[in-house]
């Protein structure tokens, strides 16, 4: 949707370019004072009084320290090994699961989560997943244009 305005008028059809010039002083209405109004009147002194029509802007800058940042990425093809175990060879990473499942923490650990797993099951098959539970709304509308994205404004 474009915002755009367009003018049918000519430009020498606007108005007339306004011209200036000097000239004396000229007094179209005098009005006398009013001796009930200057009743009311209260002498206030000192005045200080700013008078501004925009709000009030300021401008700030700061010097932060300085940020140090690095990206690094692992190949991560077979599970967090520890050092002095090799991924590769067959033998050593056999030892290392039959010395880690032996562990008491790992055998807790693993009770816990199986029963965490199986209420998770037990509620997956207590609901039909397959089922229509909102029918009578309105599928969303299809179009046949691919999503489409743009950058506005980018700040650092």
């Amino acid at each position: 949707m474009e915002i755009v305005y367009v003018y049918v008028k000519k430009r020498s059809e606007f108005g007339r370019q306004c011209n200036f010039s000097d000239r004396a002083a000229e007094v179209n209405v005098d009005i006398l004072p009013d001796a009930v109004q200057a009743m009311n009147f209260v002498e206030k002194d000192p005045i200080d009084t700013a008078v501004q029509c925009a709000s009030d802007m300021s401008e700030h800058e700061v010097n932060t320290e300085r940020f140090e940042m690095e990206t690094r990425g692992i190949n991560h093809m077979e599970g967090g090994w520890p050092k002095d175990v090799n991924p590769l060879e067959m033998e050593q990473t056999i030892r290392f699961r039959k010395k880690v499942e032996k562990d008491e923490n790992y055998i807790n650990v693993i009770t816990q989560l199986g029963s965490l797993m199986d209420h998770c099951i037990k509620q997956n098959n207590a609901i039909n997943i397959y089922e229509e539970y909102f029918e009578e709304e309105e599928a969303a509308g299809v179009t046949d244009e691919p999503p489409s994205a743009k950058t506005i404004n980018v700040f650092r």
